[in-house]
């Protein structure tokens, strides 16, 4: 059994919408998977009505953006979510809104600075799903401002340009409290894209950190062996995901990095009761 727990759709950055995403994982021989869009659960109903029509598992998730200890881009992936607690989902709604308002404030403030761009065709790009830094990207290559994605984000959107514009993050204790009361488990995405990793793990273990992702695309052999000793030493379950957005990149595809059947029992049997 080969199973995906990290994938985006058309619901947040993603390119697939959520019914394609589930054709494209059954294609590449996946079993199971997770749907995590960024601080949404809304892309579940389609993915899941495509789901039980072609024989594949979906595991009701999401990508958390938190902030711990200073740091404050790190993502925690939210798995095995009951998607109808209402708790749960009032605070992903007060995340979506806080991401429409400053997805829309730097786009304004790049074209304050001479870079027009097209607002409505950005918002219609998002439509009903979840801002993120990708739509803007996206419209930065459409008008012809940057060559690609990692173009884009290097010399327009990341934190050290002026129309950069902070976000407000969850803080990651009370994500980790949230996602465990909506029964779900919680792992540490890409974990090699922090600062002083192992500080930060333990750290968020000691607040009720369930696993690690240890196998993701940005994760060489050398990594993948670091931090499975640390999900080992500390007691944490291990997760794999290939981050898929719709583009292929490396290993970003769907199939591209999978886990097994025993890592999916692993983590279900760690969901808490409903």
């Amino acid at each position: 059994m080969r199973v995906d727990l990290h994938t985006h759709s058309s619901v947040s950055d993603g390119l697939d919408s959520p019914a394609e995403l589930v054709r494209k994982m059954r294609t590449a021989g996946i079993e199971a998977f997770a749907l995590t869009d960024h601080d949404t659960l809304q892309g579940l109903p389609e993915a899941r009505e495509e789901a039980a029509k072609i024989g594949i598992e979906l595991i009701p998730g999401a990508e958390i953006s938190a902030e711990f200890q200073g740091q404050d881009d790190v993502h925690i992936l939210a798995l095995f979510v009951d998607e109808k607690n209402g708790r749960f989902n009032r605070r992903l709604s007060e995340r979506q809104e806080n991401r429409r308002r400053r997805g829309e404030l730097m786009a304004e403030n790049l074209v304050r600075a001479g870079y027009p761009l097209d607002l409505d065709a950005i918002r219609q790009d998002v439509g009903d799903g979840v801002w993120g830094r990708p739509h803007i990207a996206r419209a930065l290559i459409r008008a012809g401002h940057a060559k690609s994605n990692d173009d884009a984000f290097d010399r327009f959107l990341g934190r050290e340009h002026p129309w950069y514009v902070p976000s407000t993050k969850w803080p990651a204790a009370d994500v980790l409290e949230a996602i465990h009361e909506a029964g779900g488990v919680s792992s540490l995405a890409h974990a090699v894209w922090y600062r002083d990793a192992e500080d930060l793990v333990s750290a968020l273990a000691a607040a009720g950190l369930d696993a690690i992702e240890v196998f993701h695309p940005d994760h060489d052999a050398a990594q993948e062996a670091r931090f499975g000793a640390l999900a080992h030493a500390l007691g944490l379950l291990v997760t794999a995901g290939s981050d898929f957005h719709g583009t292929p990149e490396g290993r970003k595809h769907p199939g591209g990095v999978s886990g097994t059947a025993e890592m999916l029992g692993l983590l279900a049997a760690r969901a808490r009761p409903r």
